[in-house]
């Protein structure tokens, strides 16, 4: 059986057609599942709300889509975050580009997605079973932080986005699989990042994988669509 997963597409068009394009040469897929922040930050997020959902991909809830789906900014960018300006310029930009009815589809998305599969179930949540802005199953975090986080599902692997960086990670209740950015990739290469698991009866194979694309073309989106500038507040 084999899956393909990627995460924080973060409204970033032409990164997830560069992901799109490669999934099809990995195909035949049995499933393909999004983990969650599709449309804040980047300048089409209308244009990639409509990509993600004709794709027949199965879509689960991030952070940044409760954050979009909700009256104000404060869970992410609380008063006094440097970037609270410009999270609510880029929050009323976003709403009016994706129109009325997204935001209530982005808070009906799933938590999290499970998968039988011949090597265990497989997990699919944003950040961790216990919420979306969780963040510990990270390579630095403790072995007992992961587990507390992660060790009851009775899955035998647990796939998440949110740390924009891929790594994956053996723990003596299953695998943690980070499936790292689409669109915002924690480096800052023009690299988006996405997943390919295999399970059969004797365990799992992961490929973790990144494809260029072309930053530019974004940069001139953001300027045609007058997306708000990503920048601190001047104290």
């Amino acid at each position: 059986m084999r899956i393909g997963l990627f995460s924080d597409v973060h409204g970033n068009l032409t990164a997830l057609d560069a992901v799109a394009r490669q999934l099809e040469q990995h195909q035949p897929l049995d499933a393909v599942v999004v983990a969650g922040d599709l449309l804040w930050g980047g300048a089409r997020p209308a244009e990639v709300w409509d990509r993600l959902t004709t794709a027949g991909w199965t879509l689960v809830r991030g952070n940044a889509d409760e954050t979009i789906a909700s009256d104000t900014v404060d869970d992410d960018f609380p008063v006094g975050s440097p970037l609270r300006g410009a999270a609510e310029r880029l929050h009323a930009w976003t709403l009016k580009r994706i129109g009325p009815d997204v935001p209530a589809l982005l808070a009906a998305l799933p938590a999290e997605h499970r998968l039988p599969t011949p090597a265990g179930d497989l997990l699919v949540v944003h950040s961790s079973p216990r919420g979306t802005r969780d963040r510990c199953g990270a390579p630095h975090n403790p072995a007992a932080e992961a587990a507390a986080a992660y060790g009851d599902t009775g899955a035998a692997a647990i796939a998440f986005g949110h740390w924009h960086a891929s790594f994956v990670r053996i723990m003596p209740f299953g695998v943690l699989i980070n499936v790292a950015s689409v669109g915002l990739p924690l480096d800052g290469l023009p690299l988006a990042s996405y997943t390919i698991v295999t399970a059969s009866e004797s365990g799992w194979t992961v490929e973790q994988r990144r494809v260029p694309y072309d930053e530019a073309l974004e940069a001139r989106a953001a300027a045609q669509t007058g997306k708000p500038p990503w920048a601190p507040d001047l104290m």
